[in-house]
């Protein structure tokens, strides 16, 4: 939570719709956790962000969310975005390192397994 509460001490709103984030991050991994079959994988795709000059570092607390609910975490690759074949491209020019072009450059492929029964 140390993310969280490094974004409210810049601004206490923002900090608040980080910590909604992660909290419904949580109840869909656990709801994965769930329905998932021991032994089975889970795949998500998450891009990063940077909110207010503070990096949020979803992969990690995404990574960490995971582990929480009781999945196990089998690798995290980095898959990086073509500038140019964005949903969003980046804008050419002067200003191409602010807003999304500062921060949609690479997305990160989270991989889970829910162990087995023992």
């Amino acid at each position: 939570m140390l993310i969280i509460d490094k974004l409210a001490q810049k601004d206490q709103k923002k900090g608040k719709v980080l910590h909604r984030y992660y909290t419904e991050i949580n109840r869909s991994l656990a709801e994965i956790h769930r329905v998932l079959k021991p032994e089975h994988a889970a795949v998500a795709v998450v891009g990063n962000s940077i909110i207010r000059d503070v990096d949020i570092k979803i992969q990690q607390c995404f990574q960490k969310i995971g582990e929480h609910v009781g999945l196990e975490h089998v690798h995290t690759g980095i898959r990086r975005l073509d500038r140019n074949k964005r949903m969003m491209p980046a804008r050419w020019g002067k200003n191409n390192n602010t807003g999304i072009e500062a921060r949609m450059h690479e997305e990160y492929v989270i991989g889970f397994i829910k162990p087995g029964l023992s």
